[in-house]
């Protein structure tokens, strides 16, 4: 994630982001371990302002088709960003098989 330019980079492909959706998408990363509710997200992001719950679904939504045009595959219905009904969002990692190993998570996105 480079901050000064809003840009994330995955499998070495680098796209834009807003800054509601750059910030957006660092908070769900720092708490990657957890589900992070709307009314969290819109305290750490929204910090100017009082918008609706639903600002934060239709973030989660461009940030969730920047992610698929990036060649993010996702897990499910969900690419990168998975929704926890009734409570929030969280990052989905994405699986990596290692040999005889079984499945390891790691992290989805990398900072540039």
């Amino acid at each position: 994630m480079n901050e000064n330019l809003f840009k994330i980079e995955f499998n070495s492909v680098p796209f834009d982001l807003t800054p509601h959706e750059y910030d957006l998408l660092a908070v769900l990363m720092q708490e990657s371990r957890r589900v992070v509710g709307r009314p969290e997200l819109l305290r750490r992001v929204w910090v100017q302002g009082k918008p609706l719950f639903r600002v934060v679904d239709t973030y989660i939504c461009r940030l969730r088709a920047k992610l698929q045009c990036a060649g993010h595959p996702g897990i499910g219905v969900a690419p990168g960003i998975g929704a926890a009904r009734k409570r929030g969002y969280r990052l989905i990692p994405l699986i990596r098989m290692a040999p005889l190993v079984g499945p390891l998570a790691a992290e989805s996105l990398v900072a540039i």
